[in-house]
């Protein structure tokens, strides 16, 4: 007779940092999805100041892109049996074109830098949710590269910032 031991939650038992996985990988989806939201309202505030209209359409098309985003994490929660979470709308304080650009670069930077974290965290419990998040990574490298294109468009002097 096999026993079946879910060897992570007996350890977590005895070392006293029991923890469901399930809820880990949900509460990563819950936490993507805010930041997901979060960018598109930032992104589309942003583009309808912005001084170029081909910068306007580029982040409306990231803006659209984070969509799609959601949807799938949005899916994805509901498989999980969660539901999305509530989203607080965040106001952005930059005084121009090129700091907005700024803003959302740095803003995509830091939920890379969590993205990749999250990924390594449930990618041996939940590989499909990994799989799903590693494509969102991809996508948003280009964003990424996107917007820094865009500043160095934008302002001679960003060449030395980017």
């Amino acid at each position: 007779m096999a026993l079946n031991i879910d060897w992570a939650k007996w350890w977590g038992r005895l070392l006293g940092t029991d923890f469901d996985r399930d809820q880990m990988t949900i509460e990563i989806l819950r936490q993507r999805y805010v930041d997901e939201m979060q960018a598109i309202n930032r992104l589309t505030r942003h583009a309808h100041k912005m001084h170029y209209p081909q910068f306007c359409r580029k982040l409306l098309d990231i803006a659209a892109g984070k969509s799609k985003h959601v949807e799938w994490i949005g899916e994805r929660l509901i498989a999980l049996g969660a539901r999305p979470p509530e989203v607080i709308e965040c106001r952005s304080t930059g005084e121009n074109s090129w700091q907005y650009l700024l803003t959302d670069l740095a803003e995509e930077k830091r939920s890379a830098d969590r993205l990749s974290e999250q990924i390594w965290r449930i990618e041996s419990d939940h590989p499909e949710v990994s799989q799903l998040l590693q494509r969102i990574f991809d996508a948003e490298t280009v964003y990424r590269e996107d917007l820094s294109d865009m500043i160095r468009r934008s302002d001679g002097f960003a060449l030395s910032l980017a």
